[in-house]
């Protein structure tokens, strides 16, 4: 990791003024940008951070810690950095005053929140409405008066949702799509479409519809290069939303480009449909997250999230959280 990324991470710090002073922080290291997680808790100061990690599909956990503990030993935070490969100490859990929601702590449930302690604040590390029933045992919360809050994205010092239509763009363009007078199906219903709308149109293509509707689709599908799919609510598989046979009829030569939804690669490319990413999509799960853009909108979003849980223990009002149980 190069200087260039930590000046980045000490710069968010100083503008969003997040402060751990004495806090003691839980949460995991990852591969890749997520090798930088307990890195920007320890630059902010926290006393101790705790951070779990073991093997993934993304890469292994010993590798995961000797990449993290070799950048904080450049950051000169070393000793405030505990890591633990494939163990998940009740010790971590009860000193926390700050427990992120991270994938290799999944799920909070009651079994793990009943070891945290008093006054432990959870920051979801993205919006409130992206929260998955599945992560989080919110009733729990509520009852033991656990603070969870997730983070507005586009608050004005950091913008990171405002990513989200590059990523858009970027993921049509590798899937061959020039974008610029392509006639493009946008099916969405959230925030996520209108980002990708606003930023294909802002490069030139010839028409852009935004849909949940399954007969405007067909309606609109005869000159449609591709429909790029992001509904983050959609739950369904897509080959029980489209049929997909009569669309082929429609158009033999569009593309489906996902970026959130149940989408089934095979079956599309056994039906000679092209797909990108051309590998399984899942709902309520980006196909491609921030980071794939580059590194400022991830550590954007981790500093934030962070300071939300700054302001839920300080008790302080901020247009950046997004209560949940408070």
């Amino acid at each position: 990791m190069n200087n260039k990324t930590i000046k980045y991470i000490k710069k968010i710090i100083n503008i969003l003024q997040l402060d751990l002073t004495g806090k003691v922080v839980l949460t995991e290291v990852g591969s890749e940008n997520y090798l930088l997680i307990p890195i920007i808790a320890a630059l902010a100061d926290a006393k101790k951070v705790y951070a779990w990690t073991k093997d993934s599909k993304f890469g292994l956990g010993f590798y995961n810690k000797i990449n993290c503990l070799e950048i904080a030993n450049s950051c000169n935070v070393r000793d405030k950095i505990e890591i633990s490969l494939n163990q998940e100490p009740d010790s971590n859990i009860q000193e926390a005053d700050i427990i992120t929601n991270s994938n290799f702590l999944r799920p909070l449930d009651e079994s793990f929140l009943k070891k945290t302690k008093s006054g432990v604040v959870i920051p979801l590390m993205f919006e409130s409405w992206e929260l998955r029933d599945s992560d989080i045992d919110v009733g729990y919360c509520k009852n033991n008066n656990i603070k969870v809050a997730g983070t507005w994205e586009n608050y004005p010092d950091i913008k990171v949702f405002n990513s989200v239509g590059n990523l858009c763009v970027k993921l049509a363009m590798e899937s061959g799509f020039e974008i610029y007078q392509n006639n493009i199906i946008v099916w969405s219903s959230d925030e996520f479409g209108d980002q990708a709308v606003s930023a294909f149109k802002a490069l030139g293509a010839n028409s852009v519809i935004k849909i949940t509707d399954i007969n405007v689709l067909y309606k609109n599908f005869e000159q449609a290069d591709f429909i790029f799919i992001c509904d983050y609510e959609e739950k369904r598989d897509y080959f029980s939303i489209f049929d997909f046979k009569k669309l082929k009829e429609l158009n033999d030569s569009f593309g489906v480009v996902h970026l959130i939804g149940d989408i089934d690669n095979k079956k599309l490319n056994d039906m000679n449909i092209k797909v990108y990413p051309d590998k399984k999509g899942y709902p309520l799960k980006m196909s491609k997250t921030l980071d794939y853009l580059g590194i400022q909108p991830f550590i954007n979003l981790q500093v934030a999230g962070f300071k939300v849980s700054q302001n839920m223990i300080e008790n302080k009002e901020s247009d950046l959280n997004q209560p949940i149980t408070y």
